[in-house]
């Protein structure tokens, strides 16, 4: 048994790499090490004697025996994937499992959920903040949040709510400079940036922003970095600088005071928050309320 699940490792780690054309992408995937994924795949390569892979820089492609190989994995990891779900005694007691990106969940999912509970409150939630997707399969998580373009392969996607961005800060830090009376100023202040990802679709938020509003002679490359567009808010609310902030997750700082917004510009992400669902399982019904109340919640927002 020991020997069989090496392999089903190694087929794993294969299938992840290759449906994503990248090593580093299926360790992120599967929540393993780079090197871990490359040995899985060079031994499962020293088994079947050929190779899988062609290796480049900072991606792999599928060699003639790989392109034979990787679909039938796909096709069977998902059929496993369904079969042990339908197993499962699920009724309406049993709890919703949600997976939501950790800025989603600190900044706007959890604020509002007490109203959910409040209309739902025979339904449990278990709530786990992540980015992987491959939380599905592995946990049976019923729903989730995520940012993107709403295209993941898999997945029922929603839009849920478009993201937009403009500056912002804490009500001392503007009270105290009194100099942010434009965005040329802006060049004289700290900038926390929250860019999340290396899509391509967009080098630098603040400098989308600064184009937008005609400043993009301001050098933008320098102040504080995240990742994280929760953590960057967070930081603006304690006073390490301006961060480019999305308005949609600032917003209930926004209303209580403990951010302001120097300018009125806010200009569109080119990435929406999704709400996704696996599109092998069959639907719960407290999947279904849940999704309801999401979007009903959103319209409520200005």
């Amino acid at each position: 048994m020991h020997h069989i699940g090496v392999h089903l490792n190694a087929l794993r780690a294969f299938e992840a790499a290759g449906r994503l054309s990248s090593i580093s992408r299926a360790a992120e995937e599967l929540s393993l090490s780079h090197s871990t994924i490359s040995h899985h795949v060079k031994g499962l390569e020293t088994t079947l004697g050929v190779e899988l892979f062609v290796r480049r820089d900072r991606s792999v492609v599928l060699t003639e025996a790989g392109e034979k190989l990787l679909p039938t994995l796909t096709l069977s990891f998902s059929s496993i994937a369904g079969a042990l779900h339908s197993l499962q005694f699920v009724t309406n007691t049993t709890p919703l499992k949600v997976t939501v990106t950790p800025s989603f969940a600190n900044k706007w999912l959890i604020p509002n959920l007490r109203r959910f509970r409040a209309s739902n409150n025979a339904i449990d939630v278990q709530l786990k903040s992540s980015l992987a997707l491959a939380d599905f399969d592995r946990e049976n998580f019923d729903v989730g949040i995520r940012a993107g373009r709403g295209d993941w392969a898999g997945f029922n996607s929603e839009l849920l709510l478009r993201i937009h961005m403009t500056p912002v800060c804490s009500p001392s830090l503007l009270k105290e400079s009194k100099h942010i009376t434009d965005p040329q100023s802006l060049r004289n202040f700290t900038l926390i940036h929250a860019d999340v990802g290396e899509s391509g679709e967009i080098k630098s938020e603040w400098r989308e922003w600064l184009q937008a509003v005609g400043a993009d002679d301001i050098d933008c490359s320098g102040g504080l970095s995240f990742h994280d567009p929760g953590l960057a808010l967070q930081a603006a609310i304690d006073g390490l600088g301006i961060a480019m902030g999305y308005v949609e997750l600032a917003e209930a700082d926004i209303e209580s005071g403990r951010l302001v917004r120097p300018f009125d510009t806010a200009i569109a992400h080119p990435w929406s928050y999704y709400v996704i669902t696996p599109n092998d399982r069959p639907e719960r019904e407290q999947v279904q309320l849940f999704c309801n109340w999401l979007h009903a919640e959103v319209s409520r927002s200005p």
